[in-house]
């Protein structure tokens, strides 16, 4: 059912039935949401929910057809600690049109619904928690997710993510979402699982620069491969409170294990965000910074072997501020590159000492 199908149910019923303090709401309620799985989003009613599965709402808890513009769809980068209200204002709340909202984690609690609700003004804000891969492939979740208008990951572990939720029934329905017109993103873990390639250290520990720098094979360096699979992403590998935790060393090893690839690195800092396109455009909200890390024909990775420091050279960083602009499809920016270079032998294993 459309937004001004939803809307004129209430005010007929009113009409028909009164809406006075005296009424019972619930049946009211009852009554619409009978009415929008009924109509035509396709979708059906909301499967029963598995006795083991946490959910958390807020708002209609039916199903609100929305026409998305895919076009003006993209995905949300987010670099940890506090969120950007900004980046949910300007693009997501005129994106879904009061559509409906999904937050999917791991562990936690309900705390984006009220949040995300006031910000976006959607019509109802739903939290999952989907820590097995029996509830990622459950009905419910499945229905969940392909009903929704923007699906918003939460920081956590990118290992447990990835552990229960590739090839299920939630990446499937994710593609489908995407694939209608829905905004996709995650902050901090939720961030992580984004890129084409997914560091995914799988409970082991998480990379610190300065150690990853000195081993090539440092047990904390894993990788998985595309969950989201969205095109603007292809070739691309993120990573999260960036210059906060000194992780520019990490994310130059990262690319050196891809060499052949040529990936680029897309790290975003703290209270920061990346929008980025359908058509590969990007743009900067949020207080700090946006790296971008590439190889060009004059970079050098070399030394990249096991139990050996990490040598590279001449890598090309991009800073992204409020109001720059970076064309990930064509790489294409009017922003001037600094060259960065690598040695896990040496201290500081910058150069320059500063790479941020």
């Amino acid at each position: 059912m459309t937004i001004k199908g939803v809307l004129f149910s209430i005010s007929m019923l009113c009409a028909l039935w009164g809406c006075s303090s005296q009424y019972n709401q619930s049946e009211l309620l009852h009554s619409i949401e009978a009415l929008a799985n009924a109509a035509a989003c396709g979708y059906g009613p909301r499967p029963d929910k598995p006795g083991s599965l946490t959910r958390y709402a807020v708002g209609y808890t039916g199903d609100v057809c929305v026409e998305l513009h895919k076009e003006r769809a993209g995905v949300i980068l987010m670099g940890g600690s506090t969120d950007v209200d900004d980046i949910f204002v300007q693009k997501v709340r005129p994106h879904i049109q009061s559509g409906n909202v999904l937050v999917l984690r791991t562990r936690g609690g309900a705390g984006y619904n009220d949040y995300l609700q006031q910000l976006t003004q959607a019509a109802s804000v739903e939290t999952l928690i989907v820590d097995s891969r029996d509830k990622a492939n459950s009905d419910y979740v499945a229905w969940a997710v392909q009903t929704a208008e923007f699906i918003w990951f939460a920081g956590g572990d990118q290992s447990e993510y990835i552990r229960y939720w590739q090839d299920t029934r939630l990446q499937q329905k994710l593609h489908y979402a995407y694939q209608k017109g829905a905004i996709i993103g995650g902050t901090s873990a939720g961030n992580a699982i984004l890129g084409e390639v997914v560091y995914n250290p799988d409970g082991v520990g998480s990379a610190v620069s300065s150690e990853v720098a000195q081993d090539f094979c440092d047990a904390n360096i894993k990788f998985s491969g595309d969950f989201l699979q969205a095109p603007m992403l292809n070739g691309t590998i993120t990573d999260t409170h960036f210059k906060q935790r000194d992780r520019m060393g990490r994310l130059m090893v990262f690319l050196a294990h891809h060499a052949h690839r040529n990936l680029t690195g897309i790290a975003v800092s703290e209270q920061t965000a990346l929008w980025v396109a359908r058509d590969g455009q990007t743009e900067v909200y949020g207080a700090h910074e946006v790296y971008l890390l590439r190889a060009d024909a004059q970079t050098r990775f070399q030394q990249a072997e096991c139990g050996q420091p990490v040598i590279i050279s001449d890598l090309l960083r991009y800073q992204l501020t409020r109001g720059d602009r970076y064309q990930l499809a064509h790489h294409q920016t009017e922003v001037i590159p600094l060259r960065i270079s690598l040695d896990g032998g040496q201290s500081p294993i910058y150069q320059p000492n500063n790479p941020y």
